[in-house]
């Protein structure tokens, strides 16, 4: 990968280490990624500044941070960074242990008078609270009582840093958008008419790339209206492999012919046949007299006695396997000739056969739908909050004036679709 051109890394720097929200271990990485711009923007600065602060709120490499911090353009007077400076200061001194030499460090001034060593810096510390502190400390030089006495009271780390952190937040929210903020807001947001009006051809090509498709067509519509722009990505490449595909559709649809037609004429020929048949077997049903009890049971009477004969099938059930079995019952004559047959004897039963007329003259018989009313619907909503979702005979059950003619499966189709 090329290495990213110094514009190219000041972008990303001042967009990434600005913002607060990305961690330390990030922005650091990113630092030793990418080339330290030699020229970085005000922003860059400060947010360069106020993580090495914020990583060491109280020694002296604060105050100097807090020395390059105060000669940025901010929006904070400078008494905000001077109070957190001036308490840093004091712990320092009022903890060193050796009290004078921190004190003339900290506080001193070309003339020799103990007074605060930034008055003639970028960073004024020109208050009474400064003027009273370095005045406290300069007498405290060489007096071990009144060193005792601003021990107690600049002594405390936690109350130094504290106004750091102060500090620290106020210019976290105050540091403003990044570079790259501000030319999205350009593109994309509210001056996004205006920029795009202003640019080229060839600019408006990146612009698309930035904003993508659905947000440039949005920019278009209110630049040019909705019907007077083209294509964004309208190219003589794009406008070649258009025609080409339509080319190969058309040729496609020349050779190879459609199969549902004929599909659907073998189906409804299928159809027609199976319908023939039901409508001959029912008519069988309605008569009563079965195919197979006709003629072939006569002529099984008929052969009784003639014994079987080659090829010739025995029984019925020869003829068809799924036949019932027939039990002939014999009376005796009273004068004593052959007993003849007296009554036919069905083993089982039979079972009428299902019509496929009768399916589709039930299916006729359906439940017509009905509108739901306002009424059926606020009643099912308050139903739901009062039963919950899922106890539909309940509501049903409770509220039978309202839902009449519902079932629990209705109302919960019904209550699916409002959520819809």
């Amino acid at each position: 990968m090329p290495p990213l051109a110094p514009a190219d890394a000041t972008l990303i720097l001042d967009h990434v280490l600005g913002d607060p929200s990305v961690p330390d271990a990030a922005a650091h990485a990113l630092l030793a990624a990418l080339p330290f711009p030699s020229h970085p923007t005000p922003r860059l600065r400060r947010a360069v500044l106020l993580r090495r602060l914020a990583s060491d709120p109280v020694s002296a490499s604060a105050l100097d941070s807090l020395h390059l911090l105060a000669s940025l353009p901010s929006t904070f007077p400078s008494p905000t960074t001077a109070a957190a400076h001036l308490a840093v200061a004091a712990f320092l001194a009022a903890s060193a242990p050796d009290f004078d030499a921190a004190a003339r460090a900290l506080f001193a001034r070309p003339d020799g008078r103990a007074r605060c060593a930034v008055d003639g810096g970028s960073l004024t510390l020109a208050s009474d609270e400064a003027v009273a502190v370095a005045d406290q400390f300069e007498a405290a030089v060489g007096n071990s009582f009144s060193q005792v006495v601003l021990r107690g009271l600049w002594g405390d780390r936690a109350a130094a840093e504290e106004r750091v952190r102060g500090l620290l937040s106020a210019e976290w929210t105050a540091i403003g958008p990044s570079l790259l903020e501000e030319a999205a807001e350009r593109i994309v947001g509210n001056g996004a008419v205006e920029t795009w009006r202003a640019a080229d051809e060839g600019t408006r090509a990146k612009y698309r790339v930035l904003a993508g498709e659905e947000k440039t067509w949005e920019i278009l519509d209110k630049l040019d209206g909705p019907t007077s722009h083209v294509n964004p990505i309208s190219t003589p490449e794009v406008h070649k492999v258009i025609d080409a595909l339509k080319t190969s559709c058309a040729d496609l649809h020349s050779v190879v012919e459609d199969p549902l037609p004929a599909a659907k004429a073998t189906a409804d020929e299928v159809l027609a046949t199976r319908m023939d048949k039901a409508v001959n077997l029912n008519a069988e049903e309605v008569s009563g007299q079965p195919a197979t009890c006709g003629a072939a049971g006569s002529s099984a009477l008929n052969d009784k006695d003639k014994g079987p004969s080659k090829g010739t099938p025995h029984s019925l059930m020869d003829w068809n396997p799924t036949a019932r079995t027939f039990q002939w019952e014999e009376s005796p004559d009273p004068e004593g000739s052959e007993p003849r047959l007296r009554r036919l004897h069905l083993s089982s039963p039979r079972r009428m056969p299902v019509s496929p007329l009768q399916l589709a003259e039930n299916k006729n018989k359906r439940r017509k739908a009905r509108k739901w009313s306002i009424l059926e619907e606020e009643t099912l909503r308050k139903g739901v909050e009062q039963y919950g979702s899922g106890n539909w005979k309940d509501i049903l059950t409770n509220n039978p004036d309202v839902f009449i003619g519902r079932t629990p499966v209705d109302l919960k189709d019904k209550w699916r679709n409002m959520m819809r």
